[in-house]
């Protein structure tokens, strides 16, 4: 099974330049927009694969899976078209800390709902969303921990795992701090010991999962396929704002 890692486009927390500008659900920017454009061509093209690999299947995707974060709900939509897939919501995929603003003083995150199925349904009609996303909005709790992370973290490794022995191609579009996360819960690190795996915007790292339980790093963080202009550094991998 190969796995393809792709960080949204840039949204505006992306931008920031304090927490006071900080949203609990950015969109993307007007760059963003062009980055992902830019990514669908890519994918449509089959860039991502070799090209004895799309001579021999040009399916870029066997399904893709976005967050249900308004920036990879975004990104992820002229992915879907441009390849014919329709995408799937992967509510565990969301960027760590969940849906969450800050206090008056910025010392507490406090919990928001995040998008409702009406709401996602709505801007985005084709998508398949997993019952589990209501009408009370798909977070609607506190801000997640470092122990809750882990855990999660952990859980769509296994289901990444165990389909190891599928002959299929899997895109996540998901988020920087979740995607560093995931590199760190594959090679046994400790996320609270900040060691960091960064993914610029709309980059794509590749892996391969196989039969023997052997786990191959095909590249990592490719964005070169942007102009350059849209290929934007992100040198601090920062939860406030991936």
């Amino acid at each position: 099974m190969n796995l393809f890692l792709i960080r949204h486009a840039e949204s505006r927390n992306n931008i920031c330049k304090n927490d006071q500008d900080r949203v609990s659900d950015p969109e993307l920017t007007e760059n963003g927009r062009l980055q992902s454009t830019y990514l669908a061509e890519f994918l449509q093209k089959g860039f991502h694969l070799s090209q004895k690999e799309f001579e021999e299947n040009e399916k870029p995707f066997d399904q893709i899976f976005c967050s249900a974060m308004q920036r990879s709900l975004e990104t992820v939509s002229p992915v879907g078209l441009s390849i014919g897939l329709k995408p799937e919501v992967w509510l565990d995929i969301h960027e760590v800390g969940g849906i969450y603003e800050f206090n008056a003083d910025f010392t507490e995150k406090i919990g928001l709902p995040g998008l409702n199925r009406k709401q996602i349904h709505y801007n985005f009609p084709d998508y398949l969303l997993p019952e589990s996303i209501d009408d009370e909005g798909w977070w609607n709790r506190s801000a997640e921990t470092l122990q809750e992370v882990s855990l999660r973290v952990e859980k769509v490794l296994n289901i990444i795992k165990d389909r190891a022995e599928e002959n299929v191609r899997l895109g996540l579009v998901t988020h920087g701090v979740f995607i560093s996360s995931f590199f760190s819960s594959l090679f046994n690190l400790n996320i609270a010991d900040r060691i960091a795996f960064q993914s610029h915007n709309c980059s794509i790292s590749r892996l391969t999962f196989e039969r023997n339980k052997q786990v191959t790093i095909q590249y990592l963080n490719f964005y070169g396929y942007l102009p350059e202009n849209l290929r934007v550094p992100r040198p601090d991998l920062n939860v406030e704002n991936g």
